[in-house]
């Protein structure tokens, strides 16, 4: 991440800067990989910055309650964050399964509804862990 980089080479405040002055800033698939504590700080930071100044796009397919295992477990960060993000935001959720999980199937000549009964064994299991 850039920001680790600028705060180890001690240019945080011109990235940050830098930063400030696009119209969009476009953060896509947020926590595919966890962030370390100070990546999660400074990511906590760079949105703090932009909050109502900058254009935010960002897409994940974590839901809210789980966003605190790619801030670094840290709840109370989490739920800082997610309030400065979804003030004002329009969220947009989309259910179903994913395009590229749609064009393998297709590849391996099965349908969508062939492969359901196993897409929902494991949601439920995921939610069964969950649960737990």
């Amino acid at each position: 991440m850039i920001s680790i980089r600028a705060q180890q080479e001690y240019q945080l405040s011109r990235v940050m800067a830098t930063l400030c002055k696009l119209e969009v800033l476009v953060l896509d698939e947020l926590g595919f990989i966890p962030f370390t504590q100070t990546g999660a700080q400074l990511l906590f930071q760079l949105c703090s910055a932009l909050y109502e100044r900058v254009a935010m796009i960002i897409t994940t397919n974590l839901r809210f309650a789980e966003w605190s295992t790619i801030m670094g477990g840290d709840e109370r960060m989490s739920a800082a964050l997610l309030d400065r993000l979804t003030h004002k935001a329009t969220i947009l959720e989309f259910v179903g399964t994913s395009f590229r999980f749609r064009e393998q199937l297709q590849y391996q000549g099965k349908s969508v509804l062939e492969a359901l009964p196993t897409i929902k064994e494991n949601e439920t299991k995921e939610d069964e862990t969950n649960q737990s």
